[in-house]
């Protein structure tokens, strides 16, 4: 649980920096390329946060680390699980203290996928919390919302649609990001007047599936995941009995980029 929860604030305070950033480059009005791929990766380790906030790491696990489990399972428990240097979706389980180790292949593809079931599993698990039923059936669809976003209402099933953009935009040089800029590019103004009070989390964004534009959707979804992280970040801090390093580390970036 430690190691999960330092790493949740290190990958928020990942985000939040580099939302921090992205706010202060200002050379161009249109929204260049490194700004949607800056977006892109702050989401990025947002949906790395929340996954260890709910006790699942997505890690990379190399030759030093396998062999180091091996021994360990060797010695304690005298067994030799097969386990190949990949990634892999880590859970823990509190209540028997078990690890599970699902194996994966793509950094991103996969990620986009186990966040993608998480926010599918919490829109459903909303549904039984205790509060009134509007409240359950709105909370439900908030996260409904981002899932159908994520996978563009089916056509991405792993969830992956903000890292096609991000590799269509890096490696293609579509959408029109890159100079000259078309009309229908929105400034980046624009866009960050939506989320101007990305500091305070539990922001309304609204359904990013309405909007029509492909970039400022592709902003809206980044921020809605964003906002989430930061969201869970500020509330596992209030409800821990001691304010560690890392999470100290991550409200002192929040409070001297809204200073700055």
């Amino acid at each position: 649980m430690k190691s999960m929860s330092l790493d949740a604030f290190r990958f928020a305070t990942h985000s939040a920096q580099t939302v921090f950033e992205l706010e202060q480059t200002s050379a161009y009005p249109k929204l260049t390329s490194w700004r949607v791929i800056q977006t892109y990766y702050a989401a990025y380790f947002a949906a790395h946060a929340i996954l260890r906030f709910f006790g699942m790491s997505f890690s990379h696990l190399e030759n030093g680390h396998v062999q180091f489990l091996k021994t360990r399972c060797n010695s304690e428990a005298g067994y030799l699980p097969t386990l190949p240097s990949s990634y892999y979706l880590i859970g823990f389980l509190p209540d028997d203290q078990h690890l599970t180790f699902n194996k994966c292949s793509e950094s991103h593809k996969d990620l986009w996928k186990c966040f993608n079931v998480l926010v599918r599993q919490i829109s459903t698990d909303s549904l039984t919390l205790r509060a009134s039923d509007n409240r359950r059936q709105e909370l439900s669809q908030v996260f409904s919302n981002l899932s159908d976003a994520l996978c563009q209402l089916g056509k991405y099933q792993s969830g992956n649609w903000l890292s096609v953009v991000r590799n269509e935009v890096n490696y293609k040089s579509l959408h029109g990001v890159w100079y000259p800029f078309s009309k229908a590019i929105p400034s980046f103004e624009e866009l960050m007047a939506k989320v101007k009070d990305w500091r305070k989390a539990s922001s309304d964004f609204g359904n990013p599936n309405h909007i029509r534009n492909d970039l400022e959707r592709f902003f809206i979804t980044a921020f809605l995941i964003i906002d989430i992280c930061l969201s869970l970040a500020q509330d596992y801090q209030g409800i821990v009995e001691k304010a560690g390093r890392r999470s100290g580390n991550f409200s002192r970036l929040l409070k001297l980029s809204a200073a700055a």
